[in-house]
Formats: C-alpha cells, structure tokens, sequence
C-alpha cells in the first residue's frame, strides 16, 4: 500500500516547494491526491469494462460480505448499507458455506456456481427458457445455474437490493457478495492510500497534475484515454 506522505513528499520535490510553504497539505495536497484517487479509479473502470484487468487485481480492496437473504423463487438480499463504501461488484456466491453467526459471519467456502449477472433483458427471458441461468422453469437440481440482477431498488422501497434466482440453489439463506471498496479518503500525511506500490508514481503525477489546475483553466482533465489505461494495465501485469 501507498502513504500520503510518500506521494506529498515526491511532489513536493518535483515543485522545488519544500522551502516556499507555497502549497500546504490541507488545502492543495489532500484535495489533489483525492482528485488523483478517484481518476484512477475511472482508469481501473475502463480496464474492467475492456477486460483488460479483473478487479481481484486489487487485492487491498477485496473484501466478501455475507448477506442474509428473503424469499422463495427468488431470494432477495439488502445492500443498502454495503452501497455506502462498495465500488464494484464482481461475484455473487448463493448459498455459501460460512464459519461464526451473523452478524460476524466468515467465508468459508462455495456450495455452487457463481450466480451470472444478468441484464434485465436476460433476466425476464430466462423466467421461460430452462436453459438459462436463473430460469424460472422447474429443472433437476445438478443443472440449476443462478443469476442476479442489481443492485436496484427492486423492493418498492428506498432500499437497494440484490436479487438472485432460483431460490431453489439455496440451503439456507445467505449469499456472499464479492466486491472492491472504495479506497479511503486521504485526510493527512498519515492516510494509507489502498493502492498497489508500483502505482505510486502514477498517484504522483496525477496529484501534480491536479495541483496544475489551478494555474490555468487550459489544464486537460476529465478524459480516460487508451494511452491511460494501456499504462495502467502494464503497470498491474508486470
């Protein structure tokens, strides 16, 4: 993992600024390594969405939440409070074989398949075709594939939930949820940035080049370009 002091230390150096005290850390430091945080966030986005990386590349924001779930034919589980610190979902595991009692509970291991994401398109389709994931057409159980479809507020409430079919793969009701966290905002020098060290100097750029901003609207930011995330994927794979 990476320190804020690190990243100020490195940029500082580079803006020849150690004596002029010109930018200070809570008013320019902070807010630009935060800016440079969520911009690679948008990279890693775009290499996901290309399927250049996969999210486990990020092992410091892995984490797995068990969640209980209602239902019969469809098992419904809230996410409402996961959403808060969640960044993207990449695997569901229904029915999973977990150790302690909840809330506590830990993975253990899998009893099934990973349900398949569906697409809302797929996921009303599937309630007729028997050789979808999730179908809603009774079929032997050694042949039963699960999907999801969410998070969305699915319940006729303020909640967001996640729902999965068929309930039938259930033994009892939980689900496991697989997903990066957001990386923790950068409040001082002492925050730890959850990021991989070979992206530190990618973090140091993109937090000088923030900092640029403010001398001059001309500054190019906002855009993720294929140059951005060709780099960022080689810096993961090497």
């Amino acid at each position: 993992m990476i320190t804020a002091l690190s990243v100020f230390n490195d940029v500082r150096s580079f803006l020849d600024d150690d004596n002029s005290l010109r930018y200070s850390e809570p008013a320019d430091l902070v807010p630009a390594l935060n800016k440079a945080v969520l911009y690679l966030t948008t990279i890693f986005n775009s290499a996901f969405e290309q399927k250049k990386l996969s999210p486990e590349v990020l092992s410091e924001l892995v984490y797995t939440a068990i969640l209980p779930v209602t239902g019969t034919t469809t098992k419904k589980a809230n996410v409402t409070t996961l959403m808060t610190t969640l960044w993207t979902i990449f695997g569901i595991d229904p029915d999973p074989i977990v150790t302690g009692s909840y809330p506590n509970e830990l993975y253990s291991e899998s009893r099934n398949r990973w349900a398949a994401r569906a697409t809302l398109e797929s996921w009303e389709d599937s309630q007729s075709d028997p050789f979808s994931p999730g179908t809603g057409i009774s079929i032997l159980a050694d042949f039963a594939r699960s999907s999801y479809i969410g998070p969305g507020h699915y319940g006729g409430d303020s909640l967001l939930y996640i729902m999965v079919r068929p309930g039938s793969v259930f033994t009892v009701d939980k689900l496991a949820v697989w997903y990066l966290k957001n990386p923790t905002v950068v409040l001082t020098s002492s925050s730890i940035i959850e990021f991989p060290l070979r992206l530190h100097n990618l973090l140091v750029d993109k937090t000088l080049n923030y900092i640029s901003i403010q001398q001059g609207p001309e500054s190019q930011y906002g855009k993720v370009t294929d140059k951005e995330v060709s780099t960022l994927v080689s810096l993961m794979i090497s």
